[in-house]
Order: C-alpha cells, then sequence, then structure tokens
C-alpha cells in the first residue's frame, strides 16, 4: 500500500510541476518596428500561444510578455512561427427566437500559427473553446476567415441542417489568378491537410515556392517500438464460500514481460502529449499456504497455487518534460486483457502428529475464470529524446486490476509492478 501511495504521489507531483512549468526555446520577436531580436521564447499549447509570447534575450535575462497588438509576430528556430492578426471570436452565446444558438462575436488581436508561408499565407488558431480556425491572408492584406456555417432551413414543414461553405467562394475569389487550382475548390474539405494543399498549390502556379515552418511539429507522428521487463505482483482473494473462509495474500515470481507498443505524438495538440497503446504477454506464479495446527500438531493446513498468463492491452496517455535529451515523462490509462491461462487450485493437508501428513486433491477455487480483466494503471520514466532517432525509456508502472474472478463471492484484486525497457523501431 506504501508502495501505491508513493507512486500515486509521485504521478500528481510531476503532472502539477508540468502544468506550472515553463519551456523557453531558442527563438524570436518581431516588435513594430520591424527589428527582430533574438533569444527564448516560451513555447506552450496552441491556445497560449495564440494569446501571449514570452520572451526572454538570454537564459539569466527577466521575462517580458507580449500581446499581439504590441509585435507583428514571433518564431521558435526551425519551428513554429507566429503572425499577429486581427480576427473575429465569438464572444458569449445566446439562444435565437428560432430557438438556435447563436454566437455573439468580437474582434480581438491574437497570434495565428503560420501553416504556409507566401503569397497566399495558411494560418491557424485555437480559440479558448477549442475550436480551430483557419485564415487565409493574401500577401500583406488582411487576414479573411475560411467559415464554414450550418442554419436550419425549413422545407414543405420539414427542418433540416444546411451547410454552407462560404470558405469555398473565399479560396475561389483569392485565387483567381491561378484558373489552375479553381476545379479542386468546388469539391475542396474544411481540414488543415486540404487547404495546406490548395493553398501551396496556388503559390507554386504564380510561381513562388510556399514556406512550412511548422511542417515538422504540426505533424502527429507514429512510432513502432518493442517493449520488454519484468513483473513481480500481489494476488489478494477472499474466498467467502470455503469452509472455514480464506484470506489470501499471496505474492509472485518475478515474470518475464514482452511485447510491442504504438505511440502518437499528438503535435498538432500539444507537443508534450503522446497516446499510447501496447500489446504485453506476460505471467505470474504463486504459491501460499495457511495453518491451523495447534500446539500438538494437529489439524489442517491449506495450500494454495495459482499460474496465470495473459495478453495485456494498455491505452495510455503519456505527458513528456519538453527539455533535455533525457527526459521525465509520467503516464495514465486503462487496461483490458485477456487471461490466457487462470490455474488457481487449492487443497487440504491433514496432519496427524508423528503420522504421515495425508494430501487432498487439489481443486479449483473459481471454477469458472472470467476472460476478460481490466485495470487502471500509472506509470513514470524517463525516454531520450532524439526527434529524428530511435529513442529508449525506462519504466516504473503499477498497474490495479479486478483478476480473473466474476463471482462475488471469491473477489480477487491484483496489483502488479512493472520495470519496461522500450526501444523504438521506427524513427
Amino acid at each position: 500500500m506504501k508502495h501505491r501511495l508513493l507512486l500515486l504521489s509521485c504521478l500528481a507531483l510531476l503532472s502539477s510541476k508540468s502544468i506550472a512549468q515553463t519551456n523557453f526555446r531558442p527563438g524570436y520577436i518581431v516588435p513594430l518596428s520591424g527589428d527582430t531580436l533574438r533569444g527564448e521564447v516560451d513555447a506552450r499549447g496552441a491556445q497560449r500561444n495564440a494569446r501571449l509570447s514570452r520572451f526572454r534575450s538570454s537564459p539569466t535575462a527577466p521575462v517580458a510578455e507580449y500581446r499581439a497588438t504590441q509585435l507583428r509576430g514571433y518564431g521558435f528556430t526551425n519551428d513554429r512561427v507566429y503572425q499577429a492578426g486581427t480576427v473575429t471570436l465569438a464572444d458569449s452565446s445566446y439562444r435565437s427566437p428560432s430557438g438556435e444558438m447563436r454566437a455573439d462575436t468580437v474582434q480581438r488581436a491574437a497570434f495565428l500559427e503560420v501553416v504556409v508561408l507566401g503569397p497566399a499565407s495558411l494560418l491557424f488558431l485555437r480559440d479558448e473553446s477549442s475550436n480551430d480556425h483557419f485564415y487565409l491572408r493574401m500577401a500583406a492584406g488582411p487576414v479573411q476567415e475560411l467559415v464554414q456555417s450550418t442554419q436550419r432551413v425549413k422545407v414543405n414543414g420539414n427542418v433540416y441542417q444546411q451547410k454552407n461553405e462560404e470558405f469555398r467562394k473565399t479560396l475561389a475569389a483569392s485565387f483567381q489568378a491561378c484558373p489552375a487550382v479553381q476545379p479542386g475548390i468546388v469539391s475542396l474539405r474544411l481540414g488543415l491537410n486540404e487547404l495546406t494543399k490548395v493553398v501551396r498549390q496556388y503559390n507554386e502556379c504564380i510561381g513562388t515556392a510556399s514556406v512550412a515552418p511548422a511542417s515538422t511539429t504540426r505533424q502527429n507522428r507514429l512510432r513502432i517500438g518493442l517493449v520488454a521487463g519484468g513483473e513481480a505482483s500481489r494476488l489478494s482473494l477472499q474466498n467467502t464460500a470455503s469452509t472455514p473462509a480464506t484470506d489470501i495474500k499471496a505474492k509472485s515470481t518475478v515474470g518475464p514481460v514482452l511485447g510491442v507498443s504504438l505511440q502518437l505524438a499528438l503535435a498538432g495538440v500539444n507537443q508534450t502529449i503522446a497516446v499510447r497503446l501496447e500489446a504485453l504477454a506476460e505471467r505470474q506464479e504463486y504459491a501460499h499456504s495457511t495453518s491451523a495446527v495447534d500446539a500438538n500438531g494437529f489439524g489442517p493446513q491449506q495450500e494454495f497455487r495459482f499460474n496465470l498468463a495473459s495478453l495485456r492491452v494498455p491505452l495510455l496517455v503519456r505527458y513528456t518534460f519538453p527539455r533535455g535529451q533525457i527526459r521525465p515523462f509520467a503516464q495514465v490509462g486503462f487496461g483490458l486483457s485477456y487471461w490466457l491461462k487462470t490455474q488457481n487450485e487449492s487443497r487440504a493437508r491433514y496432519l496427524y502428529g508423528a503420522t504421515k501428513p495425508e494430501f487432498a486433491a487439489w481443486a479449483p477455487i473459481v471454477k469458472e475464470p472470467r476472460k476478460l480483466e481490466a485495470g487502471l494503471l500509472g506509470g513514470l520514466g524517463l525516454t531520450t529524446a532524439r526527434a529524428a532517432g530511435r529513442n529508449v525509456a525506462l519504466e516504473l508502472r503499477y498497474e490495479q486490476s479486478n483478476g480473473f474472478s466474476d463471482g462475488r463471492a471469491v473477489p480477487v484484486r491484483i496489483g502488479r509492478y512493472f520495470l519496461l525497457l522500450s526501444y523504438d523501431l521506427t524513427k
């Protein structure tokens, strides 16, 4: 219990520090005067980066905060670039007389992330309600939002939801200099990939190459890896149906764990967050005994043995500290397991003083074990941080599961400790 509390406390501490931390990286700001100032810029989530730029000229210099009205833009070296612009965003919502929810809007200055830079630039903003907005800026012109709206229409007494694809009209009007891209706009969908493609096609059509400063960091990268390690666990079983009732707490031997992993870095959401799916094969063995032998050596002794094997599929959300060559991480998640083997048996051993002990036959404790097991898990670890290389990670993980028994009369709980080494097979 103390070990579990310690692990959970470490997870909470790391999480609280991650919320309050800064993440300064080499970068620059562009004041209204147009002179670029280089130093370090605080890199945070998409919503935070749209509202505020925090800059310092050196690691020991004081931090200055800038709003979008105070800068032309800012950026990170070989990474994302932001331009200041005035946009219209929802400020509050209200219900119209027809029953529709509508938004009150307000114009405000914001930092817009540059997805494509050129004669036609594609800009992106995630607002405070986690809604994504896309904008088009032609040369040094104003920012135009690419809008897709929905309205209710009534036809023959029936009410329908109708989409208005205003963004297609905006693109068609802005891209008149290149007739070759016009046919594709008719069926274009409002999304990051398709908008990026059409804006780059337009820039190439008029003879200017596009720049995509955020292409490497906005990409959600999938890594495939191997996982190997060891496991020790503790099984708790209460058999209220037996006579006498038994309360078993057995420790397993250390067993091997081997599997594969898929990890998706959600760079488009937050560069420190990843989703991880694993498939792990593992086995556990336990032996336990209880005794009611009196002072004269008479009485029964209960012996228990468990031989378990399962295929575990944990789904985890990982937070990784954003700085350093070796970075700490914390992850939490939910796991499902398929039992490959659930041998669970007990027998009575009768002691008669100096006579030879007699053993009863081994008999199952849980006659119809469940096939699926569910559990909650969390872990702490360290990982290397090579963006274009194969990484290695070491993790200490704890899992609490509902075991192999469906019956209320014989509840089973299993707590597992894993020490796991992961290696990326892909870059």
